[in-house]
């Protein structure tokens, strides 16, 4: 028997341990290992009770806590106290607590390191002071041959055919410190995030979309609740229509006026574009003036002008603004994404008279008015501008952002190349369709 302060065997497995029989003080078997407690640490979580169970077909369940525990190991459990001196339940399920054969084993959880959603197959602890720490979750197939039961037949099969498979040389382990479990509350229908909320900004919104639409939509309601304002309006600005109407159904007017006044006035403007008058109305309604009319301005426009795809969100200083101040008002505002890396000049009627970018600035003196740093050009376009004029001026002059004007010279917004793109390749998937393809003979 191997004790809780183990020298011989530092590493085990959820599966090697899951239905072991359980003996009392007695030496008397009288149940099975069903479930492990563990206690969230700072970083990894610590086991604190296991969850025994017993009878066929009428499974009674009770909690011993790990301190009555004398010894565990892969092929049993001993227990420090007699067995007529624990109670059995009906059942054990409680949601507070994180039970790991309920809340991790097959569930869904989030890899925040790789940036997307796994399956767990099993788990792996290391002993620690008289405990075992959850130290990784296994995804591959071979955790779930060994849950199952069949680790010793499919490796000797697989060893016939190919000693070097990778079924049997590479380990698919992700560290625990990487995992955000997703369990429910059932009464909030909420995720406890258990990782910082600054854990997600570290994840880039594309990626961080790309895992919101990997969940079910149970999971993506419950996980799009728990979030910062924050990061919902990063995950809401990069998942699909279908998605957005999902969690719109469950926001309301004030709810989804937060959200949209926290995310770039372009996708904001997508997004409201794809609703009734009498929703916009009714958002628009709520929600803080200033920004209300950025977007009903920008909702003026069709969708594939440049007005239409258009941002408020730019640099614009007048043209003869010292340097040293607009440096010092760069590093002092914020922005709900990070800008393209131009700086508009204007006049002091917001006039576009040209541009420059961080690198012309720096190389000034302080005392220098922004204008001195200007391109010799600035290109632009005008509001009702199209896609293609907009994307021949990108590609021609390598720009990653272009100032957008109004007929009279003012300065309305820009357009980043990652707006135009988007529009550029829903263009050309529409006529991709149109083309009939002979097929091969």
């Amino acid at each position: 028997m191997i004790e809780l302060n183990m020298t011989q065997k530092m590493f085990y497995c959820f599966s090697q341990l899951v239905d072991r029989p359980v003996f009392d003080k007695s030496g008397q078997s009288f149940a099975t290992v069903y479930d492990i407690i563990a206690t969230p640490t700072e970083v990894y979580p610590l086991s604190s009770a296991l969850i025994i169970r017993k009878g066929f077909p009428n499974r009674k369940y009770a909690v011993v806590p790990w301190q009555e525990i004398e010894g565990i190991n892969d092929k049993e459990v001993n227990l420090k106290i007699d067995s007529k001196s624990i109670k059995f339940h009906e059942k054990h399920d409680k949601k507070d607590e994180l039970a790991l054969r309920r809340d991790i084993l097959d569930q869904q959880v989030v890899d925040t390191y790789n940036h997307k959603v796994i399956r767990v197959n099993d788990i792996h602890f290391v002993v620690v002071d008289r405990a075992l720490m959850v130290a990784h979750v296994d995804i591959s197939l071979r955790g779930l041959i060994r849950r199952l039961g069949f680790e010793k037949q499919i490796d000797l099969m697989v060893k016939l055919f190919n000693k070097k498979a990778e079924y049997l040389n590479t380990e698919h382990l992700i560290s625990w410190k990487y995992i955000q479990s997703l369990s429910i509350n059932p009464a909030s229908n909420t995720i406890k995030i258990d990782l910082p909320q600054k854990k997600f900004a570290t994840i880039p919104a594309a990626d961080l979309g790309e895992i919101f639409q990997d969940l079910n939509i149970q999971h993506q309601i419950a996980f799009f609740k728990s979030l910062d304002i924050v990061n919902k309006a990063r995950i809401f600005a990069n998942v699909e229509q279908k998605t957005q109407n999902s969690i719109f159904e469950e926001l309301d007017k004030k709810d989804t006026a937060e959200l949209l006044s926290n995310m770039p006035s372009d996708d904001a403007t997508d997004f409201l574009e794809t609703l009734s008058k009498d929703k916009i109305d009714g958002i628009l309604s709520v929600m803080e003036s200033k920004y209300s009319r950025k977007l009903s301005q920008l909702l003026g426009y069709s969708n594939d002008s440049a007005g239409g795809l258009m941002t408020t969100e730019y640099f614009a200083f007048v043209k003869n603004t010292p340097v040293e101040s607009v440096l010092k008002q760069i590093r002092e505002r914020s922005f709900k994404v990070e800008p393209a890396q131009f700086v508009y000049i204007v006049d002091e009627f917001n006039h576009l008279v040209g541009s420059t970018n961080f690198r012309r600035m720096i190389s000034l003196e302080t005392q220098d008015p922004v204008q001195k740093a200007a391109f010799p050009k600035t290109y632009f376009v005008q509001l009702n501008s199209g896609v293609k004029e907009v994307a021949y001026l990108m590609e021609k002059y390598k720009y990653y952002a272009i100032p957008v004007v109004d007929d009279q010279n003012v300065l309305q917004g820009i357009i980043t190349v990652d707006d135009i793109l988007s529009q550029v390749i829903s263009i050309a998937w529409r006529r991709l369709k149109k083309i009939k393809v002979a097929p091969k003979q």
